[in-house]
């Protein structure tokens, strides 16, 4: 079983330029029964999952296309919906400064010889730091199937704009998986 991790990516070398590549997945995309759960802008696509299978924790793709000397890199990343990644990373912010804070007070109070009182932000903050963690891999554990599904239809779009040269298609390198 592979470690969830947070915000997973991929990355996939095409033949043609970044504009001719992002205009051609354009193309390929319309008329597909998922151009609706599609939003595509520049060198930028967002994949979402339909509507009625929409769930809090349904993941959204969201795919970039570079330049690079021999071609482009499409590279895509699995993470929850904007709205719900931003109100996780408040989240993960406040439990950690909490943490942080308490560590810090609780230090100084016990190094006065006071009562470190402060040490329960501490206390509170690295459970609640793996409560979000827990939350965070169960969601992706609820979504794997519509993750998988998401990248389907990238690996649909580009099929045939690979760049060719090795066994896994790319003329250099695999792209370091972030």
């Amino acid at each position: 079983m592979q470690k969830p991790r947070i915000r997973p990516t991929f990355s996939v070398f095409l033949a043609p330029q970044a504009d001719e590549a992002m205009a051609e997945l354009r193309d390929r995309l319309r008329g597909t029964d998922y151009e609706g759960c599609t939003r595509s802008k520049g060198r930028c696509a967002d994949f979402f999952v339909d509507e009625d299978q929409r769930r809090v924790w349904s993941p959204h793709l969201s795919v970039q296309v570079e330049p690079t000397k021999e071609g482009s890199l499409l590279r895509g990343r699995f993470g929850p919906h904007p709205e719900l990644w931003t109100l996780f990373m408040f989240l993960y912010t406040a439990v950690g400064f909490i943490a942080t804070i308490g560590l810090m007070l609780g230090f100084v109070q016990w190094q006065s010889g006071m009562e470190p009182w402060g040490l329960w932000g501490f206390w509170l903050g690295v459970p609640g730091l793996a409560i979000l963690y827990g939350v965070s891999a169960t969601g992706q554990r609820l979504s794997a199937h519509q993750m998988e599904e998401l990248k389907e239809r990238v690996d649909r779009l580009v099929q045939g704009l690979e760049a060719e040269g090795r066994e896994d298609g790319s003329p250099q390198p695999q792209a370091p998986r972030t």
